[in-house]
């Protein structure tokens, strides 16, 4: 399972960063992730800040849709 890390400081952001560059190489807009997602177009734009972390659900939600897309959200890094 690919998850972000989940303690210390700056993991928001480090989690952040992860999803707006996985989302900007699928071509998708911060609308149309909160869409496939059901969340709020505010919860995807508050993870991309850093100001919350994406809950382990949401976490899992966007790791079905990166299969789906046959894509590699953390293109073979460990984000922790």
């Amino acid at each position: 399972m690919l998850t972000p890390g989940w303690a210390g400081d700056g993991t928001a952001l480090h989690a952040g960063v992860i999803i707006r560059a996985w989302r900007r190489r699928i071509g998708i807009t911060q609308e149309g992730l909160a869409q496939a997602l059901s969340v709020t177009f505010s919860t995807v734009s508050r993870w991309e800040n850093g100001h919350v972390k994406p809950s382990r659900l949401a976490w899992r939600a966007l790791e079905r849709l990166d299969a789906r897309l046959g894509s590699s959200l953390l293109d073979g890094s460990d984000p922790v």
